[in-house]
């Protein structure tokens, strides 16, 4: 399975604290091929930080609620944990996603 940036998928989250899982969004960063991949995950808890991206087109992207990425929240995840894929932000958000990880991990860049 490859995966694309900007691509929102449902996957399996497994508690660290305790057992069991829940089933949460992650917008796709990174796949290089091998069986894991870089994700943030998508929130509906909206905290207006430098650091969420609010998804303008969050239903296009297959999500039921309004919804942000929290792009500071990074993970590697295995393919295998993914339940599903649901669908691409937008070129719109997309854009926005690659300049909200150029302000957070590249400090200077933008006006940073």
């Amino acid at each position: 399975m490859t995966l694309r940036f900007g691509e929102v998928v449902l996957i399996r989250m497994q508690f660290h604290q305790t057992t069991g899982a829940k089933i949460r969004p992650a917008v796709v960063l990174l796949d290089t091929g091998d069986d894991d991949f870089v994700a943030a995950p998508i929130t509906s808890q909206l905290r207006h930080t430098d650091y969420d991206l609010f998804l303008e087109d969050w239903r296009a992207a297959g999500l039921n609620v309004a919804s942000c990425v929290r792009v500071h929240k990074l993970s590697v995840l295995p393919k295998a944990d993914i339940v599903r894929s649901l669908a691409r932000v937008s070129t719109q958000d997309a854009d926005a996603l690659r300049n909200h990880l150029l302000r957070a991990f590249s400090p200077g860049t933008l006006g940073a």
